[in-house]
């Protein structure tokens, strides 16, 4: 005996019957349902009659069997009263009313045909929100297609089935025990267990409980929810999973849930089943509502029907006051990301799972799509991170794991498509950030420097109400972490507004990174050099500086060359006046080598960045690259602005100091006294430069051996800063550091050291543990413990230093080989003769390669090295070396 052919109801929008050309994916679905020996219905065959179109929809797909639903990415024309909906999704709704059986097959990213076909400019976020509400329906036969042959088959497959079964498949109406509408727990859920914690106590508590999770996309807010109803399914009658997003389509779903329940008729109105529904729920316990992506509480408030029903809400909407406890979620914490990326890419190591998650931000999303990629090794993690850098938006709009989820970067156009559309101010907002580092940007960064921002985010930034409005905004759609002062971007997000194309920008003819560093140029704090008030907000601005100035923008800044190199050169000041030399040095050669490609030798741009250049140099201990450096800067100078310019005066101050270093003392003095001579002049006795100069001409006098002289100069001048600068100051405590070793060398080792216990004591609170100048009074205190006869203190204070010098400054540092210096001194002292030859073997050795044979602290490591070995009894080995060093000290 035959069967019956059924009627089957064939949705789609039009395009799809067009494409791909011959073959289009309505052909392929027509042909299944005919070789499945039933009638295709498509309202491609009918005229509207008498009948609205949206009342003859309803009406072809009460009169038939089956609905099956090709879903591609165009939107289709909205229902005339209810602009809302298009005609598919009215379709869809009819059918889940009429509890039809509904086979729902959804285009592939990768589907055949033209690009078109892929694009819906008008109505692009709500085809993406049905398709959503497509995966996460429960009651659905959803299979996802590529190609037209692959539809017929999947067709023919599933209709084969369908006839197959005794029931009919898709129906909302229970067969008995718990009601349950829930998408598919996710494999290997990881984390949350602190959240899932917080949702199972609140949850059981009563007698009304609304919990609201609350956060930006991708962080895992729905997969959270889905996997605390499975994990409590057993303490539930009904769990019912209400797609939010569009509250129009609200509801609908809830009267699919009164259906299940038999409260309901499936021919009974929407608006006569909603209120029948939630009045039982009101009585009934054991009920779950969860409301997963809901847009804001005014739209969800008429559905929560209170009573004893428990409800969990998903958003990205954060004020959730009077109608929800909210509870946030934010991206993984470090383990987590790790746990999450090991169990699904196990051939990983721990370095290649650090350098994912860090470079994703730890966005669950972003790592689940990444793992699809690793998982299988075919794609290693170096050719990921360059795909990622280079190819952002592409790869992140690939699914993850080969799932039908909206791919990461398809989720957060969306999100960027509408705030265009609200407000496009919030959106170049965001563009802006993007341009910085994913860091907390300070907000009056952007407001304080509306001039250069485009508009409409420069009239937005000038108004504070304006601007209050706009970051409310951020925060309502979870785009970005708003706080009282600042605003944060992830990282993912960032790179896909970075990686829009031109011609898609809402401004294309804006150029970003310009702006960006522009913005940084005018909210530079005040000058960071020995100003350690200010270090804060040069160390707050410091990442997005580093952003901003990278190797990789050189070429997207090509027309603000003097910009880049004031950045870099602020960058680099801040670093090695903070106390991180090596930090600061590649910023300062960068900086020299735009400034000379630019602008050439003679400008005082380049100029400038010799100076700076040579400042980073010395403190790296590079005295002779430093010396050549403030000598073609000094000449330079002299000729273009003039002996007695300031300018020329540092210039000439450095260099006296590069001759110090190099042990030229008699070449300093001379530069320092006709510099201090031409600063007092020009500036006057008190000007801070002047007690500069006046600073290191005492040293020079130190070095001569006119310690009384130096003495009273540093005397004078540690008076004279105190007065202008403060206490405090860093130059003033240089001048009371210098003091010090002038008492030292005096015999008044008890002043020494109480003035440099004072010194050290401010330079730990002023500039830190770690600056080389604290270092310095750390150093020149051991010497005065050594000379006071505590050894062991010494010895102590002397490993510390060291061991702090090596860290900061390096191995071989002219300052860290002073410190083991004295280190060995102190392990002689203590009669540890063996481990004092060792270490003054290694330092003598590197003070050769450092400084030369000839300079004075290789000599005296060579005298200390012959005093162990003759402690040792080996007075052979002793006697050569001094013969060395006697050869050695010889003009």
């Amino acid at each position: 005996m035959g069967v019956s052919p059924r009627r089957v109801f064939l949705s789609h929008t039009s395009e799809l019957r067009d494409h791909p050309q011959g073959g289009s994916f309505v052909d392929a679905l027509e042909k299944a349902v005919l070789r499945c020996r039933d009638a295709p219905v498509d309202m491609a065959h009918f005229t509207a009659g008498d009948l609205a179109p949206a009342a003859l929809c309803r009406k072809r797909v009460a009169e038939c069997d089956v609905y099956v639903l090709v879903a591609g990415f165009r939107y289709g024309s909205p229902v005339v009263d209810r602009p809302s909906l298009s005609y598919t999704e009215l379709e869809f709704e009819a059918a889940t009313e009429l509890g039809k059986p509904r086979l729902v097959f959804l285009l592939d990213q990768q589907a055949e045909g033209p690009g078109g076909l892929f694009l819906d400019p008008e109505f692009g976020d709500r085809q993406e929100a049905f398709r959503r509400r497509l995966l996460l329906d429960s009651g659905l036969t959803v299979k996802t297609v590529r190609t037209p042959a692959e539809l017929d088959a999947e067709v023919t497959q599933a209709m084969a089935e369908l006839r197959a079964q005794p029931a009919v498949a898709g129906s909302a109406k229970p067969v008995g025990g718990p009601v349950w509408k829930v998408p598919a727990r996710l494999h290997g859920f990881t984390g949350r267990e602190e959240l899932l914690q917080e949702l199972a106590s609140s949850l059981s508590e009563g007698p009304v409980v609304v919990r609201a999770i609350e956060g930006m996309g991708g962080v895992g807010k729905s997969s959270t929810a889905i996997e605390y109803a499975h994990r409590h399914a057993a303490g539930y009658d009904v769990v019912w999973w209400i797609a939010a997003e569009n509250p129009d389509l609200i509801p609908q779903q809830l009267a699919e849930l009164g259906q299940a329940l038999r409260l309901t008729a499936p021919d009974e109105p929407v608006g006569a089943a909603v209120p029948r529904v939630l009045g039982a729920l009101r009585s009934r316990e054991r009920v779950l509502l969860v409301f997963d992506n809901a847009e804001h509480p005014q739209t969800l408030a008429p559905y929560l029907s209170g009573g004893q029903a428990r409800v969990l809400i998903t958003s990205r909407y954060p004020f959730w006051a009077g109608v929800a406890a909210p509870v946030s979620i934010d991206v993984f914490i470090p383990p987590e990301s790790a746990r999450f990326l090991a169990a699904r890419a196990p051939h990983l190591t721990a370095d290649e799972i650090t350098r994912v998650t860090r470079t994703l931000g730890h966005l669950p999303s972003a790592l689940d799509q990444a793992a699809a990629l690793l998982a299988d090794g075919a794609v290693t993690v170096p050719d990921y991170l360059s795909l990622l850098d280079s190819r952002t938006r592409e790869l992140l709009h690939r699914g993850a794991d080969g799932d039908t989820a909206m791919p990461v970067a398809a989720s957060w156009s969306l999100a960027f498509d509408a705030l265009a559309q609200r407000d496009p101010a919030a959106l170049q907002l965001l563009t802006l950030l993007a341009w910085l580092a994913p860091e907390p940007v300070p907000l009056t960064l952007i407001t304080n420097h509306p001039d250069v921002l485009p508009d409409p985010l420069a009239v937005v930034a000038a108004d504070p109400l304006r601007m209050a409005d706009t970051m409310r905004l951020l925060r309502e759609r979870a785009l970005a972490r708003v706080d009282a002062d600042s605003l944060l971007l992830h990282r993912i997000p960032a790179a896909l507004l970075r990686a829009v194309p031109a011609d898609q920008q809402t401004t294309a003819e804006h150029n970003w990174p310009v702006t960006a560093a522009l913005v940084l140029r005018r909210g530079r704090p005040d000058d960071p050099w020995n100003n350690p008030a200010v270090w804060p907000q040069w160390q707050r601005l410091l990442p997005h500086l580093l952003t901003a100035t990278a190797p990789d923008r050189h070429d997207l800044l090509t027309t603000h060359h003097d910009t880049l190199i004031t950045l870099l050169s602020s960058i680099s000041d801040y670093l090695e006046t903070s106390g991180q030399p090596r930090q600061a040095l590649p910023h300062a050669q960068r900086a020299h080598q735009l400034a000379h490609d630019h602008h050439g030798p003679d400008h005082t741009t380049t100029i400038g960045t010799n100076t700076r250049l040579a400042l980073r140099l010395r403190a790296l201990g590079e005295y002779r690259s430093a010396r050549e450096l403030d000598e073609d800067a000094l000449t330079r100078y002299r000729r273009v602005l003039g002996e007695d310019h300031p300018n020329t005066l540092v210039s000439s101050s450095n260099l006296a100091l590069n001759l110090w270093q190099l042990d030229e003392n008699q070449a300093a003095r001379e530069l320092n006294e006709d510099t201090l001579t031409r600063r007092r002049r020009v500036l006057g006795e008190d000007h801070p430069d002047t007690l500069t100069s006046a600073s290191n001409l005492a040293i020079n006098l130190r070095q001569l051996g006119k310690y009384r002289a130096a003495r009273e100069l540093n005397e004078d001048t540690l008076t004279r800063r105190r007065r202008v600068l403060g206490e405090d100051h860093p130059d003033t405590l240089t001048s009371a550091n210098n003091l010090a070793i002038n008492l030292r060398q005096l015999g008044k080792h008890q002043a020494a050291r109480e003035l440099n216990e004072d010194t050290l004591t401010r330079r730990h609170r002023v500039l830190g543990e770690d600056h080389p100048n604290t270092l310095t009074s750390a150093n020149n205190l051991a010497i005065n413990l050594r000379q006071l006869g505590k050894h062991q203190a010494a010895r102590e204070l002397d490993e510390d230093t060291l061991t702090r010098r090596r860290r900061v400054l390096g191995e071989d540092h002219p300052n860290t080989l002073s410190s083991a210096n004295n280190l060995a001194v102190d392990l002689s002292a203590l009669g540890e003769h063996q481990a004092a030859r060792e270490l003054n073997e290694d330092t003598l050795s590197r003070r050769r390669r450092v400084l030369g044979d000839h300079h004075p602290n290789t000599l005296r490591t060579a005298r200390n090295l012959v005093t162990a070995l003759r402690n040792l009894g080996q007075d052979e080995q002793a006697d050569a070396l001094q013969a060395w060093i006697t050869n050695a000290a010889k003009p």
